[in-house]
C-alpha cells in the first residue's frame, strides 16, 4: 500500500512538470496592441491619391499597471471612410480611459 501511495504522490508532483496547464492561456496577460493603418504608399498606388482615405488620431492612454497616462497618437491610410472610421475605434479601445485629443478621416493625400 505504501508504494501504490508514494508513486502516486510522485507522479502528482512530477507530471504537471511536461505538461502545460490548459487554464494557462485563460490567465496569461497579453497587453494590447495599438491599431495599425495601411500603408499611405501602397493603397495611393493600388487606388490613387485622390481616393486614399487619410486618418490621424491623438490623445492620451491610460496605462493600468502602473496608474498614469501616457501620449498616443497614430496615423495611416484607408481604402475607404469606413475602414478609417473602424480605425478610429479600435484606437479608442486601445486607448482605453485616456482623452482623445483629435481624430480626422479626411479623402485624399495631401
Amino acid at each position: 500500500m505504501r508504494k501504490i501511495v508514494a508513486l502516486a504522490m510522485t507522479l502528482a508532483v512530477v507530471a504537471p512538470i511536461g505538461v502545460a496547464s490548459p487554464l494557462h492561456d485563460a490567465f496569461a496577460y497579453q497587453a494590447p496592441r495599438p491599431p495599425v493603418g495601411g500603408d499611405c504608399n501602397q493603397i495611393a498606388a493600388a487606388i490613387g491619391p485622390d481616393a486614399t482615405w487619410y486618418g490621424e488620431i491623438a490623445g492620451r492612454r491610460w496605462d493600468n499597471v502602473q496608474d498614469q497616462y501616457y501620449p498616443f497618437s497614430a496615423r495611416g491610410c484607408f481604402h475607404s471612410e469606413r475602414e478609417c472610421r473602424i480605425w478610429h475605434n479600435q484606437a479608442l479601445t486601445y486607448m482605453d480611459r485616456g482623452p482623445m485629443n483629435y481624430a480626422i478621416c479626411r479623402r485624399g493625400l495631401r
